[in-house]
């Protein structure tokens, strides 16, 4: 029995498969953990060059419609190919401009029209966007705001539950006039 033990002991056959098994693993979940962060960064540069591009195509229009807002809205879905965006992309683009408030003499920024994908609620007219200041535009001149949303689901989201939101805002001069109408806007 004891010349049986020391031949196991120092028999060499088989010692690579066994550091394979112990390494696998580790390689493997490397490996996932790799591809999981090069796909939500893929995701969250694209919905950022979607905010910056659906809000520079609405600067160079001098009027718009709701039906050109909405075929910018579908062009933000297909800049997100090949991600799902269905409810997970929300999308709203709105019309600000710099005004002096009547009863207290500050300037605020004011939406004058604002336009969503549908997944989540416009911008009342009049709503106050506080984050614009006078040091972006003065008095009387307006903005396009492009505010652009994604819910990221890992694809190995059944062992990583859990949901990563990527959010956008881009802020664009009018190019073809004082400011961008919308004609049928509410």
């Amino acid at each position: 029995m004891g010349k049986r033990f020391k031949t196991f002991a120092v028999d060499q056959r088989g010692v690579s498969a066994i550091e394979f098994a112990f390494v696998a693993p580790i390689l493997i979940m490397l490996y996932l953990a790799l591809a999981e962060l090069t796909l939500g960064m893929m995701a969250s540069r694209r919905t950022a060059h979607l905010g910056a591009a659906v809000g520079d195509l609405a600067a160079q229009s001098e009027s718009l419609t709701v039906a050109n807002i909405n075929d910018l809205f579908d062009i933000g879905d297909s800049l997100l190919s090949p991600f799902d965006t269905g409810t997970k992309l929300k999308i709203i683009l709105s019309s600000v401009t710099m005004s002096k408030n009547k009863s207290t003499g500050a300037e605020q920024a004011s939406v004058d029209w604002s336009r969503s994908n549908g997944n989540i609620a416009a911008h009342a007219k009049g709503y106050v966007v506080g984050s614009i200041t006078t040091s972006q535009i003065s008095d009387g001149e307006s903005l396009i705001m492009t505010e652009v949303e994604y819910d990221y689901d890992s694809p190995i989201g059944n062992f990583l539950p859990g949901q990563t939101a990527f959010t956008y805002t881009y802020y664009h001069h009018p190019r073809n006039g004082a400011a961008v109408d919308c004609t049928d806007c509410n």
